[in-house]
């Protein structure tokens, strides 16, 4: 059986290379992924091509002989990597003295708080799910492809049946418990942090192999929800790697793209004019003009995308990075920390 996270993988790779073979002819960072990925690309295929003949001239045991040689290889390359990769993080965090000399792979978040975020998870998809159904029975556009319509019946069955229903903060039971038809604008905006989130919480929790990388143009995908919600039974058992040092990555990632996006949109007008910031943000979109220098959004830079698709960025790009943090210090924490007195305590 095929492991759940490989077809993910696999699309996200592929995203990747459609991406870099878009962007290649004027792009030079996209050029050399775009060199090594045909590469290793073609080795694979010859070989499996090598492993044919050799199995149809001199039989199965000796094809099977190579690729065992083979396979033994690259299992110890990717081990050497990932010891190196190791290493160096010990190494940069005991210099730094940001954290005790320890093995970043034994990382295990206490049992309070890994059940904490499952409950969360669970929370948060129901509110994506809600919020999916929010915005579709509001569309004028009965075409659009959102999905189905999930009732509030029906998602406030599922937190009562897991026991959810009491770990829901005041501002959630009233979302959940408005009727169906009547969330303000402003409660159907929230799905695009709750995307966020649940993209992270998921990672975190080992549903998801990786996480949809800012640069690949991500959007409000609500099939996160449905997908988490059918799978609830088996959340508990999923195992993960991912410690503090991971989120961080993708915190200050977050950041750099939101302040990227959040400049540009300042240049072009839709920020409301200040002195200062015009002066900020003039300087911070020069520095970044190029297209083999500024963030990528898909195919086009940040500086060709489209005002629409640049405000959502921005807010994707914000929630994560908001988000990031919290896990942070929620997984360096021994006791669980319900976001919304984080974000209170948080500095700005």
């Amino acid at each position: 059986m095929v492991p759940t996270g490989v077809p993910k993988r696999l699309k996200l790779v592929w995203n990747s290379y459609r991406i870099v073979f878009v962007r290649a002819g004027r792009d030079k960072r996209a050029r050399a992924a775009l060199v090594k990925t045909t590469l290793l690309l073609l080795s694979v295929i010859g070989y499996v091509f090598y492993l044919s003949y050799t199995a149809v001239v001199g039989g199965p045991w000796t094809a099977a002989f190579y690729a065992f040689i083979i396979g033994t290889g690259i299992i110890a390359a990717v081990a050497m990597r990932r010891w190196y990769r190791n290493q160096n993080k010990i190494l940069n965090q005991s210099i730094t003295g940001q954290a005790s000399l320890s093995f970043p792979g034994a990382f295990k978040a206490p049992q309070s708080v890994r059940s904490y975020l499952e409950e969360r998870a669970l929370i948060v998809a129901s509110l994506l799910a809600r919020g999916a159904s929010e915005v579709q029975l509001h569309s004028t556009n009965q075409s659009n492809d959102i999905g189905e319509v999930l009732t509030r019946q029906a998602l406030n069955g599922f937190l009562r049946g897991h026991g959810l229903w009491e770990r829901l903060e005041p501002a959630e039971v009233d979302l959940a418990s408005a009727a169906d038809g009547r969330w303000t604008s402003e409660q159907e905006g929230r799905v695009i942090a709750w995307c966020e989130q649940l993209r992270l919480l998921r990672w975190v929790l080992g549903v998801d192999p990786e996480i949809v990388p800012l640069w690949h143009n991500p959007t409000v995908d609500f099939k996160l929800g449905w997908e988490l919600l059918q799978q609830a039974a088996a959340l508990a058992d999923r195992r993960s790697e991912v410690g503090p040092w991971d989120i961080r990555m993708q915190r200050d990632l977050a950041t750099a793209y939101a302040t990227r996006a959040i400049a540009e949109l300042k240049v072009r007008g839709v920020v409301p004019a200040c002195p200062e910031l015009d002066r900020w943000a003039n300087n911070l979109r020069a520095s970044c003009l190029g297209d083999s220098v500024d963030f990528l959004a898909g195919v086009r830079t940040i500086a060709e995308v489209r005002e629409d698709a640049l405000r959502l960025l921005a807010f994707l790009a914000a929630a994560r990075g908001q988000y990031a943090g919290y896990l942070v210090d929620q997984l360096n924490a021994t006791e669980p920390i319900a976001f919304s007195s984080w974000r209170a305590e948080a500095p700005i």
